[in-house]
């Protein structure tokens, strides 16, 4: 069996915290020594949230959320400064650049979704000896942090794979290709959703197909689908959320042609509710990003006060959205 990826690095990251307790405060999951009280009584705190991309409806909410947690922070009373930083598309290089623009800015507090769980390490490490403290959304690294609000994305992965493989069985199919729609390579989340889902077909008569990366977007997600269903597949899965659109949209076309594709993917938005109502879309997995966002800024203000979080990891929940549930998605 699989090992669950994402439980292994959360559970590197909870080790490396606690053998960094001797360390010095050397990691972001040390002391609160940044921010503070400003001068009417609350507390005050300068914010770098750095996404994956700016692209994806996702981090648009997660960000959302946060912004407006910071709004009530400071109508209350305190000083909450947050400054979104984001690369075009989903890039190492350029979320590196993000993480040294924030410690330019003195970020006291970095609030980061890592496009996998290595690559900004190093960044990440300069910005704590600067004072910063580090709190993961979404997508942890290795370093410790301070505290993890993320989805258990390999869980996810295995709830969207034993809803397709339902949906086959019903459909009295035992065997064929599933096609796959992925984002970009390298990136953590979709890696575990992809292992989670491949997990669930294992011992059967399905086939995974290779893996098909769209960056994300969604008109070349189309165009992979659109060759994955003249190639043959019965199926098919996308990862996120421009992966699962376009392939949404290209199993509309098939069904328009008289063909009939099952599709299953990821990541709540307007585009793939339609496509939830309109039938091509049979599940997206919606993640929390509200809560992630909103989890994080009173993170911040916990850190701020002088709380020690301990490297607290949050899994912020999968929920499966279908025609069943699909109103109360809108909401």
């Amino acid at each position: 069996m699989k090992k669950k990826l994402f439980a292994l690095a959360l559970a590197l990251v909870m080790a490396l915290a606690l053998a960094a307790c001797g360390g010095g405060g050397t990691t972001g999951g040390g002391d609160a020594s940044t921010g503070g009280e400003n001068s009417g009584g609350g507390v005050s705190a300068r914010i770098a949230l750095i996404t994956m991309d700016q692209m994806d409806v996702h981090w648009v909410r997660l960000k959302d959320a946060a912004q407006a947690k910071v709004d009530e922070y400071n109508a209350a009373g305190n000083s909450l400064d947050m400054q979104w930083l984001a690369p075009e598309t989903k890039d190492n290089a350029q979320q590196i650049e993000m993480i040294n623009t924030a410690i330019a800015n003195n970020a006291e507090y970095i609030i980061i979704a890592c496009n996998d769980a290595t690559s900004c390490n190093n960044a990440l490490q300069e910005a704590v000896s600067m004072g910063a403290q580090i709190i993961y959304v979404d997508a942890p690294a290795t370093l410790p942090a301070a505290a993890t609000y993320a989805t258990d994305n390999y869980a996810g992965g295995v709830q969207a794979g034993e809803y397709m493989l339902n949906v086959l069985t019903e459909a009295g199919l035992t065997e064929g290709t599933i096609g796959i729609v992925d984002a970009q390579p390298g990136v953590d989340s979709c890696e575990n959703r992809f292992q989670g889902f491949a997990s669930v077909f294992e011992g059967t008569g399905f086939t995974i197909g290779e893996r098909q990366y769209s960056d994300g977007d969604n008109s070349k997600a189309q165009e992979i689908a659109n060759t994955l269903i003249n190639n043959g597949v019965i199926a098919i899965y996308g990862t996120n959320d421009g992966a699962t659109n376009g392939a949404a949209a290209a199993v509309a076309d098939a069904k328009a042609n008289g063909m009939n594709i099952y599709c299953v993917g990821w990541d709540k938005s307007d585009s793939n509710i339609a496509h939830v109502e309109s039938g091509e879309l049979l599940a997206f997995m919606a993640q929390n990003p509200q809560v992630m966002g909103a989890d994080a800024i009173d993170a911040v203000v916990e850190l701020a006060s002088g709380t020690d979080l301990g490297g607290v990891v949050v899994d912020t929940g999968v929920s499966t959205i279908d025609i069943t549930n699909v109103e109360e998605a809108k909401a």
